[in-house]
Order: structure tokens, then sequence, then C-alpha cells
């Protein structure tokens, strides 16, 4: 069985229709989204004159089976992470002014306001939105998978944090014992390829084909928007318990 994944997808409706049709072609089974659908923050993004949130929830709609929620999903509709990695948002966060919460957020959580362009969503859209969860699992074949924006204990990745070491993931690999879970996917990073984490290895791998032949519970995804990184997709066939990074070819800008 293949399952191909997308993330980070930013509102960028002509690299998402790339991706979904490279997936096709790989004949996956089932499209999972790891979150990020929404969201336009510059200077990182620059296809500003076509991004398209509408067309991109659509066909995140039509064309997944799992979705989840990623941080800049959460502010496009004002929802406070429930996974909160030890911040204490409150109830009223959002109706609090802009200069109160950027002092208490100092380094810790991300705001948006200063840099990121209102998306442009319906009523129907922010309610999808806002019924997204932060994690997600699925049976596919003897294999249980874990999906999420982030890892834990920041699944949505609203925390100012990126691990870098074997020891930060320890949470995460709990979590997954708790649930049973064999791997665990998420986006968020951007990385340009992978990146495979375990009890003992931490690795960056280039857009490619690999072979799991470790334990390797995390594996954060490439980025479907364009940006400074090369961009791209995953597939995950679970009969040769194999990983395929595919780039999306021309999609990046220098």
């Amino acid at each position: 069985m293949k399952i191909g994944f997308i993330s980070d997808i930013h509102e960028d409706v002509y690299s998402l229709q790339q991706a979904l049709r490279i997936l096709s072609s790989e004949n996956c089974d089932s499209v999972i989204c790891l979150g990020d659908i929404v969201g336009f923050t510059l200077p990182f993004y620059r296809y500003i004159e076509t991004r398209n949130a509408e067309e991109c929830i659509r066909l995140i709609r039509e064309n997944c089976s799992v979705v989840v929620a990623g941080n800049h999903d959460l502010y496009a509709v004002k929802k406070v992470p429930e996974n909160k990695a030890g911040f204490p948002y409150g109830d009223d966060w959002y109706s609090q002014d802009y200069e109160v919460r950027a002092k208490k957020a100092r380094n810790r959580i991300w705001l948006y306001e200063d840099n990121e362009i209102k998306s442009t969503l319906s009523d129907s859209t922010k309610e999808y939105l806002s019924g997204l969860k932060e994690t997600e699992f699925a049976q596919f074949e003897n294999v249980k998978l874990l999906f999420s924006h982030f890892c834990c204990p920041d699944f949505s990745g609203s925390a100012i944090y990126f691990p870098s070491q074997t020891f930060h993931l320890q949470k995460h690999f709990e979590f997954m014992k708790e649930h049973d879970c064999t791997l665990s996917f998420s986006g968020h990073g951007h990385p340009e390829g992978v990146i495979f984490v375990d009890n003992d290895n931490f690795k960056n791998l280039d857009f490619g084909t690999f072979d799991i032949h470790e334990n390797l519970p995390w594996i954060s995804i490439p980025c479907v928007a364009r940006t400074t990184r090369s961009n791209g997709v995953l597939v995950f066939d679970t009969t040769l318990n194999r990983i395929s990074a595919i780039p999306l070819l021309g999609n990046s800008f220098q």
C-alpha cells in the first residue's frame, strides 16, 4: 500500500495541484495532509498574486483522507492550540491587545499579525478548519501511524522551537508508545528532503528513496509551498517499508 503525504501548502494552489498530480502518478492509495493549508507570510512566500486559500481547502477536502491542523490554520480561525506546550494562553488570548500578547509570547510562541496577510475565508471553510484535530491516527495494513503538524507537546507547531537532538523528541516517542504507533509523520519544518529521528539518530536526508531498516519513529516531510527551500511531497510504501521524498521541480525561488 502507498500513502502520499503533503504539508505546508500555505495557499499555494499551483504547487498543491502539482503535488496531487505526482501522488496520483505514484498510485497512492491514500493522501494525508499534515497541516498549514492556509497562511501566507511575507517575505517567505512570493506567489501573492496566485494564492488561493479557498481552492486549496477544496482540493484538500476532495483528495485527502486525513487532515490535521497546523499553527497557521489555527491562527486563521483564531483558535488556541489544544496542546499548549506549557504556554498559558488563557481563554481570552485573541481578545487581548497585540502588544499585550507580544510581551507574553516573546521568544516562546509565534505571533502572526506583524507579517501574515489575512486569509479571505468563507464561513464553511472557517468551520472546517476549526474542526481539524491536532493529532490523528490511522491503521494501514499492520502499521499504526501518528499524524501531526509538529511534535509533542507542540503538535500544532505554535511554539518557537525546533528539535536538533534525539532527546528533544523523547516526549513524542513516549506519546507514540502510549498509542502503539509504529511511525509518526509531521510537517512544519520545511526540510529539503526529510528528517528522520529515533532514540539514537537525528538525520537530515536529501530528496530520494530510503528503506526504513532502523526504528525511525518521527519523519518530518518537505513543504508544498514555494519558498527559498526546495519543496516536495513524500510517499510511504507500507509493503516495502520504504519512503520516497519527491521534489516539485522548478517551484522553489531564490
